[in-house]
């Protein structure tokens, strides 16, 4: 439930859908995310990494055994999962149109909810509308590199840092925007993209990168996380292995091709376990 919310880098970390942005940068990002709660300290529920190497970026979560590899130039997403020897090709139409079905739902599910008896209905409609539209109250302190979109159910609090290579802003950024919509897809019980994709056009118009993002949502069930993003503009040798030792896999025999319904049925019955 966490991932969506960090990879986009908060949670959640461009979009590089055409050819004429000639990147090749290389640069790693980990990512460390932690649940905030009232009078104890702050618990760690996520660490990742992101490599962004040949036009690709290879995202990793410690422990899921499986790595993500966003491939802009060819417009999709790979699963690949180590353990259980699969892997499953998204593509950013098949997100879209899965995207666009679950907000049709949705806006039948509050057009329901309006229906309620009593306060009940309406607050869950208004919830749930805010996800889809979200208007924020956006203010950018420049002195502090302080970003803060706000609203009475969704504030996001975002440290900045204006990076050397500003072709790694929309590097990033792209890759930021469709995890977001991915882990939705993955894990639709989670905040709905939108309001990280409207964040991620904040810190495009001002060329920045984020380096901690907190988020703290005020709905049904409330939530405090906070991202910390520490970037390396080299890659190392280890980087490099896991490159090479993934690209081994994804061709390897021996991996299982699937769809994505199948993907999720897996992961359906893997969690009723």
């Amino acid at each position: 439930m966490w991932r969506p919310l960090l990879i986009t880098g908060i949670l959640a970390v461009v979009q590089l859908a055409g050819s004429n942005t000639g990147i090749a940068q290389e640069f790693r990002i980990r990512t460390t995310v932690y649940h905030h709660q009232p009078q104890i300290d702050p618990t760690i529920v996520s660490r990742s990494v992101s490599i962004f190497h040949a036009e690709k970026v290879y995202d990793h979560v410690d422990g899921l055994g499986e790595v993500t590899i966003f491939e802009p130039a060819r417009k999709r997403l790979m699963i690949l999962n180590e353990s259980r020897m699969i892997k499953t090709v998204i593509n950013f139409d098949e997100i879209k149109n899965v995207l666009n079905v679950a907000q049709h739902q949705t806006q039948e599910y509050i057009h329901d909810q309006l229906k309620v008896q009593g306060s009940q209905g309406k607050k869950i409609a208004s919830e749930l509308q805010f996800q889809l539209e979200p208007q924020f109250n956006i203010q950018f302190e420049n002195n502090k590199n302080l970003l803060t979109l706000d609203s009475k159910l969704i504030t996001y609090r975002v440290q900045c840092v204006t990076p050397d290579q500003q072709d790694a802003v929309e590097t990033y950024l792209r890759f930021a925007d469709w995890m977001a919509r991915l882990n939705y897809v993955l894990h639709p019980y989670t905040l709905h993209p939108t309001s990280r994709i409207t964040l991620n056009e904040e810190l495009r118009s001002r060329k920045k990168l984020p380096i901690e993002v907190e988020l703290q949502t005020r709905m049904e069930d409330p939530l405090h996380l906070r991202a910390e993003h520490k970037i390396h503009w080299k890659l190392d040798h280890k980087d490099r292995g896991l490159i090479h030792h993934w690209e081994t896999l994804r061709k390897n025999k021996d991996v299982s091709s699937i769809t994505l319904q199948e993907y999720l049925r897996n992961q359906f019955a893997n969690l009723r376990k």
